[in-house]
């Protein structure tokens, strides 16, 4: 794992994209701290942090294109997979590289609390769990874009699936707030994410076998609920959509409350995306 977070973090600093990233983080955070912070006078340095959430769809999916489509193309993940690193620390060693890019300009705007702070009063522990929550908002989704960056051999197609998840997960507040909450919106709704969860099961598997006896038992619960207890799907899917999602979670940190719950689910977020690479990686080495 050492070797593989080394080399990642090595070749993001050799070529433009580590730097221009960082700049472009840094850059668009001191424009919002300068017009909100400086300018206007609102002490509050996580505001600049919700402001600036929008950069994740643009640097996330630029950041992680190239971390596994590069060594497809170049063939050295075959080097790798024939190592004797294991699957999970080559992995890992990637996910952490990609995770310290990120955090290096994070670090540098970590010093705008103190700043304001020697000329104001500030509440340091507000900024500062702000910040965490920031880092790991981004931590999630590039765990987010390191899975999607194993599922292509293209950048382009990758940094687009990366985007599009994404773009989702930040618009999911707004989604739940349009779709219906009758028993039978739920009803489709969840037919669909089985029939996804059904589609993820045979590209992992390969087998019909699986991913149809789940639909099947996911459908049948379903379909027993919906004609028993309707009262049950009322309203369900907008509350499992604004529960999952994970830019609307920062909101509470915005609004003086450290959630650890939301901590624990954007933590459970990226250890989930960093497994499903593992195995992704896995089903490729014996392919």
């Amino acid at each position: 794992m050492k070797a593989v977070y080394k080399k990642d973090l090595k070749s993001a600093f050799t070529g433009m994209i580590g730097w221009v990233l960082c700049a472009f983080v840094v850059v668009v955070v001191g424009l919002y701290f300068t017009a909100i912070c400086l300018q206007s006078g609102y002490a509050d340095f996580s505001l600049v942090l919700y402001n600036t959430t929008f950069i994740f769809l643009v640097v996330v999916p630029l950041l992680t294109m190239r971390s596994i489509v590069e060594e497809r193309r170049q063939k050295t993940d075959q080097l790798l997979l024939t190592s004797r690193a294991s699957i999970a620390g080559i992995v890992w060693g990637k996910y952490l590289a990609l995770v310290t890019v990120y955090a290096i300009p994070l670090a540098i705007v970590g010093i705008c609390p103190l700043v304001m702070r020697a000329y104001g009063s500030v509440s340091l522990a507000r900024s500062y769990a702000a910040l965490l929550a920031f880092f790991l908002v981004g931590a999630a989704a590039i765990a987010i874009g390191l899975f999607m960056s194993s599922l292509t051999e293209n950048q382009i197609i990758a940094a687009v699936c990366t985007f599009g998840s994404l773009l989702f997960l930040y618009l999911m507040p707004s989604i739940a707030g349009l779709v219906s909450g009758s028993a039978a919106a739920s009803l489709a709704a969840f037919t669909v994410l089985a029939a996804l969860l059904a589609l993820f099961l045979h590209w992992m598997t390969k087998s019909l076998v699986l991913p149809s006896a789940v639909f099947c038992v996911l459908e049948g619960g379903l379909a027993a609920v919906y004609f028993l207890k309707p009262a049950w799907l009322e309203g369900l899917f907008p509350k499992l959509l604004n529960s999952l999602a994970l830019f609307g979670r920062f909101d509470n940190f915005v609004n003086g409350l450290f959630d650890i719950y939301s901590l624990v689910y954007f933590v459970s977020v990226a250890l989930l995306f960093v497994f499903f690479t593992c195995q992704g990686f896995e089903k490729r080495r014996w392919s």
